[in-house]
């Protein structure tokens, strides 16, 4: 969580095959005998939309979906929306047991529904599923329900891949195995999804570190279903996607392809209960972090608001304060409020495209909010040090409400004219429920402060 400067109080008394000439039954014969062989992965093998015998393409659909004696895993996307694991049985008297991840009562009892396999539209082979199965669970965000009928499109390597019929909502179905089927029976997705979901809400940041130099920074949301990845890349680089529980942990919508890094699924080991990923082939395991891993400096302008609000102890106390600091700053504002001027805060506003700061300082004199603005400019190094230099005041109203400030601060400017800052991150979950900046001196060891994004 961001804080931000939007709800402080006052000081003092202020206040996003086509097929072509071949037969669809050859498309049949070749799923059946090597849909287990390998193959590229981007051959895609369309099937054609309009059959000369319609009948024909409903039959040999038909044996697809029943060349699987242990079901069928399936992903459902719908359009547009999130992603939801499935997995199904096709039973007697024409009912489909189905097993989904949008709850753990999805996840644990499967519905016994009726089930269809029949033309629509005159030519497409549709998978239609009755009412009242566990699809009624699954939300949407624009549409009364998900498809419920879905026209098989094409096969790629060992995928089906089905669109629904009214709204587009993909379905994506692969052949499971025997251990597979005994798992879903014996509630694995429930146990997996209560387990990682458990141990999602208990940690705030993830973070792989493969090689030197090279940091992974995943945060992930159980109750949204989403990931969030960090990285540096010639910068800080991001990856977000949608995921669904699996029974080996969570698969993702959108697989991440990063430098040297590829993944479709984070794992779940129960052993452990630890999240791990393979990098390079080997098992590399996530490890918690209470902050973000990745240094503020590259996130300062994007993730995070450049700017850093600090707050006079009379208007809220922040945590993270040396005493050194405090003690300065004290200096400045008891001797303000013997003038009858209160110091409300300070704002180090940077502007990044520029190495640009504007050191904004708010008080209140004769009841009334005044804004006096301190130009500077700045340098940081790749280790994230910034050096501040203070520049010409204008003449403008902020420029003249500096001029007559500056000299009641001496010693809060000095903190900042003087010293060279790290930007770093401090936990303040506790007290405000998230990270705020910290400027930290590499000049001076007990001279350290906190303050609120600002923007």
């Amino acid at each position: 969580m961001i804080r931000k400067i939007d709800s402080i109080k006052k000081p003092g008394k202020v206040n996003p095959f086509t097929i072509g000439s071949l037969a669809f039954l050859l498309l049949l014969m070749l799923w059946l005998v090597v849909s287990s062989c390998s193959q590229e992965e981007d051959a895609v093998i369309p099937v054609q939309r309009s059959y000369a015998d319609p009948g024909e393409a409903l039959v040999a659909f038909r044996q697809m979906l029943q060349s699987s004696d242990n079901g069928w895993k399936a992903v459902l996307i719908p359009q547009p929306g999130k992603m939801y694991s499935l997995f199904f049985t096709l039973e007697a008297a024409d009912k489909i047991s189905l097993y989904a991840d949008t709850d753990t009562i999805a996840a644990r009892k499967p519905t016994i529904t009726p089930y269809a396999v029949q033309l629509t539209q005159s030519v497409n082979p549709t998978l239609i599923f009755g009412e009242g199965s566990n699809l009624d669970r699954v939300p949407h965000p624009n549409n009364a329900g998900v498809d419920k009928a879905y026209s098989f499109k094409y096969t790629k390597g060992d995928t089906l891949y089905l669109m629904g019929n009214q709204y587009g909502d993909v379905l994506k179905l692969v052949k499971a195995t025997k251990n597979d089927h005994d798992s879903y029976l014996a509630s694995g997705l429930k146990a997996t999804m209560e387990a990682v979901a458990a141990y999602l809400s208990t940690v705030r940041f993830l973070y792989i570190a493969p090689a030197p130099g090279k940091v992974i920074q995943f945060a992930a949301n159980p109750i949204s279903k989403g990931i969030y990845v960090t990285y540096l890349d010639n910068g800080a680089k991001f990856f977000g996607s949608d995921y669904a529980y699996s029974l080996k942990g969570i698969e993702l919508k959108n697989a991440m392809t990063l430098p040297g890094y590829q993944a479709s699924e984070i794992f779940w080991d129960g052993t452990s209960k630890k999240l791990y990923t393979l990098y390079n082939g080997a098992r590399v395991d996530l490890q918690a972090s209470p902050i973000p891993v990745i240094p503020m400096h590259y996130l300062l302008g994007s993730e995070y608001p450049a700017g850093t609000a600090v707050l006079s102890p009379n208007a809220g106390n922040l945590p993270g304060w040396s005493a050194k600091f405090y003690n300065l700053w004290l200096i400045d504002d008891n001797g303000l409020s013997a003038k009858d001027i209160y110091l409300y805060y300070i704002a180090l506003d940077l502007h990044l495209k520029t190495n640009t700061m504007d050191l904004r300082v708010f008080y209140y004199s004769d009841d009334k909010l005044v804004r006096a603005v301190f130009p500077y400019t700045f340098t940081k190094t790749a280790e994230g040090i910034f050096s501040f230099t203070p520049q010409a005041i204008d003449s403008s109203p902020e420029g003249e409400n500096a001029t007559f400030i500056k000299n009641y601060l001496p010693h809060i400017l000095s903190v900042i004219n003087v010293n060279r800052f790290r930007i770093e991150y401090y936990d303040a979950y506790e007290e405000l429920g998230g990270v705020i900046p910290k400027y930290i001196s590499v000049d001076d060891a007990d001279l350290y402060f906190t303050g609120l994004f600002y923007q």
